[in-house]
């Protein structure tokens, strides 16, 4: 456990009124909190208070929309720091232009992050004018979720450390939604053409770019499971059958699509593009968030006002998927590409 024997978790007001925080009683590394015992209405942040009674923020709790507590996003995430099972994961990558690495997010936190997603989802498939959108993308939304970004760079530092070296940049990060029971499927393509013909965004990328795909629901041959033609036998399409939290990482030349979404559940997916090298696209720099992850092997500083001065300040549409509604910050909702001018 992130606590320690003789430290509990407290969660604080502003103002200074506190409530304890109790394990869970079923949900290994989820607390519960008596909010009503919080000021309403102002802010509140969690600290670990020591067996001396000295204090410490705390960095790693977040707190949990569906379980109504914090969440331990440290343990949520599994440790790739094994030298051995790092290297075999960079072999099976360069060797096929993809890896799966099990488990790498707890269900706990899986959890956590779709009742991020599903208010937004709601919003847009909720509208009349998206009744035959099958497929959202959500730019930056767990962007905000604290330390998400610093938990996963410290736990996956090492592994992605031997994939695309000591320099480490997140290019964009997305969350990806094909609605249930949808025709849609993405076509065949390589993330270094860019997507689509004359477009040039992902081809003025750094080559060595690595997606990093995570499903935050089981993906199964029904489910918008991903296919991908592997390097060493090009012939042979692969379907992507995995678990929710199962992490999916993917060359940037390898071929690769998506099937159509037949079952009875959203197929939701949090996508993010790892660079060695900060990108620099002309047709459209301020889509590129260029966050820096690792320097020189280290995770870099990633907590809330890090990421949320980036949300702020990235905030504009990823012109590669501009044919699908998309999360804008500046205004807190989904809109289209083209109701921009109206809305």
């Amino acid at each position: 456990m992130h606590l320690q024997h003789g430290e509990c978790l407290v969660a604080r007001s502003h103002g200074g009124a506190s409530a304890r925080c109790e394990p869970h009683p079923y949900l290994p590394h989820v607390y519960t909190v008596d909010a009503g015992k919080l000021t309403p209405g102002e802010p509140f942040r969690y600290v670990v208070r020591r067996a001396d009674g000295t204090e410490r923020t705390e960095r790693f709790f977040a707190h949990s929309l569906d379980q109504d507590g914090p969440v331990d996003v440290w343990e949520g995430i599994r440790a790739i720091d094994n030298a051995f099972y790092a290297n075999e994961v960079k072999e099976h990558f360069e060797r096929r232009g993809f890896a799966v690495v099990r488990r790498v997010l707890s269900a706990e936190l899986v959890s956590t992050l779709r009742a991020v997603v599903n208010p937004h989802m709601a919003d847009v498939w909720g509208a009349d004018r998206a009744a035959y959108r099958d497929k959202i993308n959500l730019e930056k939304v767990l962007l905000h979720v604290p330390y998400l970004l610093q938990a996963l760079a410290e736990k996956l530092g090492p592994l992605l450390g031997r994939i695309l070296g000591s320099e480490v940049f997140l290019e964009y990060e997305q969350v990806m939604v094909v609605r249930a029971g949808s025709s849609y499927a993405t076509r065949r393509h390589r993330d270094v053409d860019g997507g689509k013909a004359g477009f040039s965004e992902a081809s003025r990328r750094h080559k060595g770019s690595v997606h990093l795909w995570i499903p935050l629901v089981d993906i199964d041959e029904t489910r918008a499971c991903m296919y991908v033609d592997p390097f060493d036998a090009p012939e042979q399409s692969l379907d992507m059958t995995m678990r929710a939290g199962d992490a999916l990482f993917l060359h940037n030349y390898v071929w690769h699509g998506s099937r159509a979404n037949s079952s009875g559940v959203d197929r939701i997916s949090w996508l993010m593009n790892l660079a060695p090298a900060p990108s620099h696209d002309e047709t459209n720099p301020s889509a590129d968030l260029n966050l820096q992850l690792l320097r020189g092997g280290v995770p870099m500083d990633l907590g809330p006002d890090v990421c949320s001065r980036l949300a702020r300040e990235k905030h504009s549409y990823l012109n590669l998927f501009d044919a699908f509604f998309t999360y804008d910050p500046s205004l807190l909702r989904m809109v289209h590409p083209d109701n921009r001018r109206r809305e």
